[in-house]
C-alpha cells in the first residue's frame, strides 16, 4: 500500500509540475499576444492618421485643380 501511495504521489507531483510549466507557457504566450495587440493598435492609429492627412491633401489638390481648370476655360473662351 505504501508503494502505491508513493507512486501515486510521484505521479501527482509530476502532473503538478507539468501543469505549472503549461501555465507558465500560457502566461508567456498571453503576454506576447498582448504586446502584439498593442503594436497593431499603434499601427492602425498611425494608418488612420495618415488617411486623414491624405484625405485633406486630396481635398486641397482637388480644389486647386478645379480652380485651374476654371481659369483655363475662361482663358480659352476669351
Amino acid at each position: 500500500m505504501d508503494q502505491r501511495h508513493g507512486v501515486s504521489l510521484h505521479q501527482t507531483e509530476e502532473a503538478m509540475r507539468r501543469l505549472g510549466a503549461a501555465i507558465d507557457r500560457l502566461e508567456s504566450a498571453s503576454a506576447r499576444v498582448g504586446a502584439g495587440d498593442l503594436l497593431l493598435a499603434g499601427e492602425l492609429r498611425g494608418a488612420r492618421e495618415d488617411y486623414i492627412r491624405l484625405e485633406e491633401t486630396t481635398r486641397v489638390v482637388s480644389a486647386r485643380l478645379d480652380g485651374v481648370i476654371d481659369r483655363l476655360r475662361d482663358l480659352l473662351e476669351e
